[in-house]
């Protein structure tokens, strides 16, 4: 029979440390919501897997691998059988270098063990299980960040989040995903072991406040675990341009701080319990894994825009139209939509573009690549996950989940690693933040396409 076991430790610091994912980012104290690592380890048919959820930013490659050479024994695991993943929370430390901030390595470390520590507990309570999973639109939460508007040089162009009405605004590029998946795990009286939650929205419902917070997914996991017991973890689904605001109506913006996590927690939990109560077992015992790693070249900044963006950031005049600037430097309209702090967004695409130009130079190839790891893992003959490292467009999630031959397919994006935001080719097009190079956003156009095939390739191979 399958079996099933679940572990979980705060790995919220001490008060004090930097937090990652913003601008000018604020200094740490413990909140609302706790930093959690969290695991659930499956076995079945000779082989185990674990899916690991980390309460961070994200995690790059390299620490991945890592975390998993430490992490295997401890789960008599093979490493490739161990997804780990982020839930993209901006309210933690910095695991990983971004925004001119290094990674914080002692915290990393801190991390780790108490990662070692939930994957142990989950070797300990390991038990046979039957799964369930449920399926439920959740609208009203999570909505896309990307509208259209008119422009009289380009044509259309996207400005990342802003208004979604008014003169010059076409349309939205893209769709939401208001599916919540929802997994339980019930030992063989019905006791409730854990579980795992899937849903696709950045994790800023917290915004910009000065303290720790696993966010809208803290809020969501601990209310399953007060209603249904046991230990859930939460898996962000592709959210690249996803994210809780609604500007489809003018109205002053409320979706941010502790209590829209707490009422958005609160709403996900009640839609997840009412798709559980009418789930039935998920058929198969087996646990199979499949991983691909492709070589996906980068985007390269021209010896033009590194000169440009240079001259910006030491002669730059006083009078500079910055909206002009970033049409010369970035070839689109806006990164974000507004006026909002234009010179710290500026000064901030000028350092990467000189920082990405500096990297591939040192690379010393004539086309940079950087490797790109799918992985799938199969439980039953029912259920899968498959994991993407990056911040994913939801095109993509959408197109798996359609194209994946089990009943019950949760997408994880920031998994095993992260290449940056992964947009569409037609976002490409269009410009605004997820497109615009820079170590966030550096692979080929073609990116998105090609880890999509790969997954659902793997997918099949398990299904």
């Amino acid at each position: 029979m399958l079996r099933v076991g679940f572990g979980e430790t705060d790995i919220t610091p001490e008060a004090g440390r930097p937090m990652a994912g913003m601008i000018d980012p604020p200094r740490g104290e413990r909140g609302r919501w706790p930093l959690y690592a969290r695991a659930a380890l499956f076995e079945g048919g000779g082989e185990r897997a674990a899916v690991i959820s980390l309460d961070n930013l994200f995690l790059n490659y390299g620490t991945v691998l890592e975390f998993r050479q430490v992490l295997a024994p401890l789960g008599d695991l093979c490493p490739g059988n161990i997804l780990i993943a982020c839930t993209h929370t901006h309210r933690a430390p910095y695991a990983a270098p971004l925004m001119d901030e290094p990674a914080d390595w002692e915290y990393v470390d801190f991390m780790l063990a108490g990662t070692k520590r939930a994957l142990a507990q989950a070797a300990r309570s390991l038990r046979p299980a039957r799964l369930r999973v449920g399926h439920v639109e959740a609208p009203g939460w999570t909505f896309n960040r990307r509208p259209i508007y008119r422009s009289e040089r380009y044509g259309e162009q996207v400005g990342t989040q802003g208004p979604c009405y008014g003169p010059g605004f076409l349309g939205m590029e893209g769709p939401e995903d208001d599916e919540l998946i929802a997994l339980v795990a019930e030992d063989e009286a019905g006791q409730t072991l854990g579980g795992i939650a899937n849903f696709a929205c950045h994790t800023t419902v917290t915004g910009g406040l000065p303290y720790y917070s696993a966010d809208f997914g803290g809020a969501l996991v601990e209310a399953l675990d007060a209603r249904l017991g046991g230990r859930f973890l939460f898996l962000q689904g592709a959210a690249g341009n996803l994210w809780p605001v609604d500007k489809r109506v003018e109205k002053p913006l409320t979706e941010w701080g502790d209590e829209h996590a707490e009422k958005m927690g609160q709403a996900l939990a009640e839609k997840a319990v009412a798709a559980l109560a009418v789930a039935g077992a998920a058929e198969g015992e087996s646990v199979c894994v499949e991983r691909k790693v492709l070589s996906i070249p980068q985007r390269q900044p021209t010896r033009e825009q590194v000169d440009l963006a240079r001259w910006y950031l030491e002669k730059r005049p006083a009078d500079l139209d910055e909206d002009e600037f970033t049409r010369r430097l970035y070839g689109h309209d806006y990164t974000f939509y507004g006026s909002w702090q234009p010179s710290r967004v500026s000064e901030w695409f000028c350092r990467e573009t000189i920082a990405m130009y500096e990297w591939q130079r040192h690379m010393a190839v004539r086309q940079p690549r950087e490797d790109v790891e799918i992985q799938a893992i199969a439980i039953g003959d029912e259920v899968a996950f498959v994991g993407y490292p990056a911040e994913y467009f939801i095109e993509f999630g959408l197109e798996t989940k359609a194209k994946s031959p089990f009943r019950h397919t949760l997408v994880s994006e920031l998994a095993n690693g992260w290449v940056g935001y992964v947009p569409t080719e037609t976002a490409f097009a269009h410009g605004g933040y997820e497109c615009r190079l820079a170590y966030q956003s550096r692979l080929a156009a073609q990116a998105g396409d090609l880890m999509c095939r790969a997954g659902v390739g793997l997918l099949r191979l398990l299904g």
